[in-house]
């Protein structure tokens, strides 16, 4: 097997990523997603692979837009920290996500 082939030198598979999330700031009712999530002090702290990042905002309909403007009953969750998400590739995927965030 070629070095570049190794699961060693893929940095994307390497990278672990930290996601915070919270419940989406326009519920009416975010204590309902803090229970149903079990949010400790309201967040929910993920650590995914960067490269695959965009495929569980993407599964989880989470709101990557930095001011929350996302709107529509399937965004229950928001991410608090889109600085983290500088350098994954597959953010075509994540909602309302724009590179210049």
């Amino acid at each position: 097997m070629i070095e570049e082939q190794t699961k060693a030198a893929d940095n994307r598979w390497n990278r672990i990523v930290e996601l915070h999330i919270v419940p989406h700031p326009k519920l009416k009712h975010p204590e309902t997603i803090k229970a149903e999530y079990v949010m400790n002090s309201g967040l929910l702290n993920l650590s995914v692979r960067a490269a695959l990042a965009g495929y569980v905002l993407r599964k989880w309909n989470v709101d990557c837009s930095k001011e929350h403007t996302l709107a529509g009953s399937e965004y229950h969750l928001w991410l608090k920290n889109t600085p983290t998400l500088y350098g994954v590739d597959n953010l075509s995927l994540a909602p309302g996500y724009k590179p210049d965030d």
